[in-house]
């Protein structure tokens, strides 16, 4: 990559910056961090709908908001979108494709901001866009979700940094909703895609997308029974393994919830067969958007919630021309980050933005990349595929990198301690060395010869102990520990 193509990419992501803060507090007043805490945002957007229940105008500027985010966007897209995609896809370095869903929430802004301890670039497909690119009258809450997904993307703000050599994370333009309306190869590859899953996992006489609903219809216990056996159909909200029936109960709940009284009339008259057909479809389309992206731009998939995580598995376990290449991604790297983002190591989302900047420009992530692989890299090949066992021995390799860093910082405070307590010997006590830093610049005159001495001493020691503090808090290690203490 070029410098003028980085440039480019650093304008491009500033500019898309700009445009949804501004739409932000167009809608809100406010800035993100100051709108709501990230697990509060649903209660705090009821807030502001109620003002703007109660003032019109206010309201009329919101949705004169809603139409300049749109506006902003499609003309970033035209003008520079292509090309920001050809320099992401350019990078070269260890890039991570965040997928599974066109939804960029909590658990995405925390899997993002802690995978950037292991990786170079993280690149995030627009979550905004695909909001605005096509009428979505099926969801009911189409205004919320946009001014939801600008939120969630905005913490980021103080980690863009154009400082820094690569930029650790890039919003890429992914023209999803128009890709899968007006691209035949997309609408050709997706479709492909869907029927090779339920052809593999459902009955190898699937050949077409009608020869699903076909084979459900004259055979519908053994299309339940195939689709359970594989788990196929998991629930948004749910893990993997439930029965047919629990997670068919649950679909209907959420899609009650965030779709359309007539979308759900619609589906749900068409019996439980389609229903849950449609719910596997609605699964597998990010997943092919994932390879794509993942392939185009050179890049990692990236995966953080366990039940898209489980679909994409699925798709990689079979044989399909357009996810072969693709799945065969390095299980070590795929088994790392399964490990950051499992839940007993939440705490490495306390990491603070300044703290993150700090480890980035001193390639502190590098470092931890290369622990964490050759740790990987180390274990029996048959054991690299069980990733709740790579999880639990990257878990225990942090926690022995943090108690051996407690250890070292116990160790240093105990040798700085015995050298306080030896200068103030010097001193013969005519002084309390707690005065030494204050006193120092006028003892020279005041006290003997050896006092004098031993109060250079001290401030040299304090100046040294002040310098080490530093590196030991501002290591990978001091800060990961500082952030499971919170």
């Amino acid at each position: 990559m070029s410098q003028q193509e980085l440039h480019d990419l650093i304008i491009y992501q500033d500019r898309y910056f700009e445009i949804l803060t501004e739409f932000f507090l167009c809608v809100t007043g406010c800035l993100p961090r100051d709108f709501s805490p990230l697990e509060s945002f649903s209660d705090s957007i009821q807030g502001i709908a109620s003002v703007l229940r109660e003032n019109p105008k206010r309201a009329e500027k919101s949705m004169m908001a809603f139409s300049s985010l749109e506006k902003n966007l499609k003309k970033l897209y035209s003008e520079e979108g292509g090309k920001a995609f050809s320099a992401a896809k350019k990078l070269d370095a260890c890039k991570l494709n965040l997928g599974g869903s066109s939804r960029f929430l909590q658990t995405q802004l925390n899997a993002t901001r802690k995978s950037l301890l292991y990786s170079d670039t993280v690149l995030i497909p627009d979550p905004v866009m695909p909001w605005l690119e096509k009428k979505r009258d099926e969801e009911k809450f189409n205004h919320v979700i946009p001014l939801q997904m600008a939120f969630f993307i905005l913490h980021l703000s103080d980690i863009k940094g154009d400082e820094f050599d690569l930029p650790p994370f890039i919003v890429f333009p992914s023209f999803e909703k128009s890709l899968e309306e007006h691209d035949q190869q997309t609408q050709e590859n997706s479709v492909q895609l869907i029927t090779d899953v339920f052809s593999h996992y459902v009955d190898s006489g699937i050949a077409h997308p009608q020869d699903i609903m076909e084979f459900a219809t004259n055979h519908p216990d053994q299309y339940f029974q195939k689709i359970e056996e594989a788990r196929l159909f998991v629930s948004p909200g749910s893990e993997p393994g439930e029965s047919v029936k629990v997670e068919l109960e649950n679909y209907k709940a959420e899609m009650r919830q965030w779709r359309s009284e007539d979308w759900c009339n619609e589906l749900f008259s068409n019996g439980d067969a389609s229903v849950v057909t449609n719910a596997i479809f609605e699964r597998i389309m990010p997943n092919y958007h994932l390879l794509e992206n993942a392939d185009e731009l050179r890049s990692h998939p990236f995966l953080c919630v366990n039940a898209q995580a489980h679909y994409y598995q699925l798709i990689a376990n079979m044989k399909n021309a357009s996810a072969g290449e693709v799945a065969s991604f390095d299980p070590s790297t795929s088994a790392i980050l399964q490990s950051l983002t499992s839940k007993r190591l939440d705490y490495l989302a306390n990491i603070e933005d300044s703290q993150l900047v700090a480890l980035r420009k001193t390639d502190e992530n590098i470092e931890f990349r290369r622990e964490l692989r050759d740790l990987v890299n180390s274990l029996p090949n048959t054991k690299v595929e069980d990733l709740g066992y790579v999880a639990a021995e990257v878990y225990s390799h942090i926690e022995r990198a943090i108690s051996k860093h407690e250890k070292q910082v116990s160790l240093f405070n105990d040798k700085y301690q015995a050298k306080h307590k030896y200068t103030a010997l010097i001193a013969g006590g005519t002084l309390g060395v707690t005065m030494f830093p204050v006193l120092a610049p006028f003892l020279g005159a005041l006290l003997p010869l050896g006092a004098a001495a031993a109060t250079g001493k001290y401030v040299s020691d304090k100046l040294d102990e002040k310098a080490e503090i530093g590196q030991f808090s501002h290591s990978m290690m001091g800060v990961i520990s500082r952030a499971k203490g919170k």
